[in-house]
């Protein structure tokens, strides 16, 4: 049996008997006007006397109900049936939307015909000469199905499912992330390997960080390093300013006690508006040179 492995057999009577002497070179993109259980029950009666090779479901299910070799009596038109293979699609009316499980399942079995008959690309001519290889229903000479499959309520995308189809193409001769970035990490600059040549930079600028840094921190102010100035600020400055604020803090206590007003509260005030100055407090280091 020819046909997309993905799909589900359901196998309709209702076809020709190979292709009467014609090949592919088209798909017919259709629409059921219903859902994909309802066009299966009417496919698998021979009393109905219709049936496409594929049909897709909103959620994405694929039916196979004419096997490939075969043509489908699905576009009104003995010639169409038997060059073309015939994709139908749930939608095409109210409550009904075509679903984006849909458009990719389509645009996965188009790209597996396309690829199976060595279609490079799809494409449809919008003109109506039918020239490429997706033609609609509509453009079938002998149909009187005029809205099928894009001039109805809820109809089919095309161009989404064309578009789509052509990029999972396009994919087979995609190169993968990994292939890609290690044509890059491999790509050879005046003799060197980009890998090697940037691992060469970070390196650099490692150093170059590290020798600055050095050269920051030992700078000579007036015969001592800038680390060790620094580290003897916070040595020696702190220790002073903070028995000067205790100093101070006593100073006023007494002063406050021997006037007669509450030493803590004006001792308080004293602590605070000192700590607030000294949190404003700033230390700069300059070279005396």
């Amino acid at each position: 049996m020819a046909g997309a492995s993905f799909a589900r057999w359901r196998g309709s009577p209702n076809h020709y008997q190979g292709r009467l002497g014609l090949h592919v070179d088209h798909i017919t993109l259709h629409i059921m006007v219903g859902r994909l259980a309802g066009t299966d029950s009417c496919f698998m009666r021979s009393s109905f006397r219709a049936a496409s090779h594929y049909g897709v479901g909103g959620n994405g299910d694929i039916y196979q109900w004419v096997d490939e070799a075969n043509g489908s009596w699905a576009d009104a038109n003995w010639q169409s049936d038997c060059s073309g293979i015939t994709i139908e699609h749930e939608g095409g009316m109210a409550g009904i939307p075509v679903t984006d499980a849909e458009v990719e399942a389509s645009a996965r079995l188009c790209a597996d015909i396309a690829r199976r008959y060595n279609w490079k690309t799809l494409w449809h001519d919008a003109s109506g000469n039918r020239a490429g290889n997706i033609v609609l229903h509509r453009e079938v000479p002998g149909t009187d199905h005029y809205g099928c499959p894009d001039r109805c309520v809820n109809p089919l995308p095309v161009d989404r499912i064309i578009n789509r189809a052509n990029e999972i193409l396009g994919g087979d001769n995609m190169p993968t992330a990994n292939e890609i970035a290690e044509a890059v990490w491999n790509f050879v600059q005046n003799g060197v390997k980009c890998r090697d040549r940037l691992q060469g930079i970070d390196i650099a600028a490692n150093s170059i960080n590290n020798k600055v840094g050095e050269k920051v921190w030992g700078f000579d102010i007036n015969g001592t390093q800038a680390r060790d100035r620094l580290q003897g600020v916070d040595a020696i400055q702190l220790p002073k300013l903070t028995a000067q604020v205790t100093a101070l803090t006593e100073a006023v206590k007494t002063l406050a006690e021997s006037k007669g007003v509450d030493p803590d509260q004006i001792a308080a005030a004293v602590e605070k508006a000192v700590r607030a100055k000294l949190d404003k407090l700033q230390i700069t280091v300059t070279d005396g040179q």
